[in-house]
């Protein structure tokens, strides 16, 4: 793969992301590469700056940076690297304790480099971009609501549920896994459907390809809520429709050179451990 020759970095505004930073701007800079900005991830008229030449965004940070970054940046078409400062890390492949160890390898230019899709999705109003899902709900606890989901003008299905939930394959390991859904590898385009707490016991997770549009008709007599990867959120009218496809515009991650998603599967989401030691 090439090597690394200019950056931006983009970190946390909310974590403890200075001493990793400093880390971070040690190791590039030894290395002989420019860094061109460094910026806060709610700073969006810095965000803006962005140089579209830079090689690559390191993201400090959690999964919801990472997150962030990608919508607000995916439009230079810069691959992006996490530093894991957060929790869980999926989307942030490198950890503290190796830090200088890893990212030297990457800028050297050993490191894999995969595509993702991103959902698009759109109203009356706007449109806007998910990472992971939207998700339709009706707005309180324990209520339902009634909508039709189609595809390219074809009826899927009818649905009394609480909600719905729409991922890419890389969002089935975020809400759609907490809801019992199924793990998809994440170059994968597709769209993973599931009702939530749906009123029919015949109702399961749906896997489509991502091709052609996905149409939510809205059809109760209230108000149901709209939100995009847990962060933008705006209210449904009854007659509304919600229209999902796949956005034209891709992301890229990169990883380290041994990076195994199967390995992350074990290691953060536990799989294959004993139920007694």
């Amino acid at each position: 793969m090439d090597k690394i020759s200019s950056i931006s970095i983009v970190h946390s505004s909310t974590r403890d992301y200075k001493e990793t930073l400093d880390r971070c701007k040690k190791t590039i800079l030894k290395q002989n590469i420019g860094i061109n900005h460094i910026v806060a991830n709610k700073s969006i008229e810095e965000l803006k700056k962005l140089d579209p030449s830079d090689d690559l965004v390191l993201v400090i940070g959690g999964d919801g940076t990472m997150i962030g970054a990608i919508r607000d940046l995916c439009h230079l078409d810069i691959p992006f690297l996490g530093v894991n400062i957060g929790k869980l890390g999926f989307l942030t492949d490198l950890q503290l304790d190796s830090l200088e160890i890893e990212l030297p390898k990457i800028l050297e230019g050993q490191y894999q480099e995969e595509s993702r899709n991103l959902l698009e999705i759109s109203n009356s109003k706007k449109s806007f971009l998910a990472v992971n899902e939207v998700v339709m709900h009706s707005g309180e606890l324990a209520k339902m609501t009634s909508f039709s989901l189609f595809k390219n003008n074809n009826l899927i299905a009818n649905h009394k549920s609480d909600g719905l939930i729409v991922s890419s394959a890389t969002g089935s390991t975020a809400y759609m896994y907490s809801g019992g859904g199924p793990v998809l590898y994440p170059t994968l385009d597709v769209f993973a459907i599931m009702p939530m707490f749906s009123h029919s016991s015949s109702t399961r997770p749906l896997i489509i390809p991502a091709e052609g549009e996905l149409e939510l008709k809205y059809e109760h007599n209230e108000k149901a809520k709209v939100i995009l990867d847990g962060h933008n959120e705006f209210d449904l009218d009854s007659g509304d429709s919600l229209k999902i496809k796949n956005s034209p515009t891709r992301y890229k991650l990169i990883h380290p050179s041994d990076y195994d998603y199967f390995d992350a599967c074990r290691s953060k989401l536990y799989w294959g451990l004993p139920i007694v030691k």
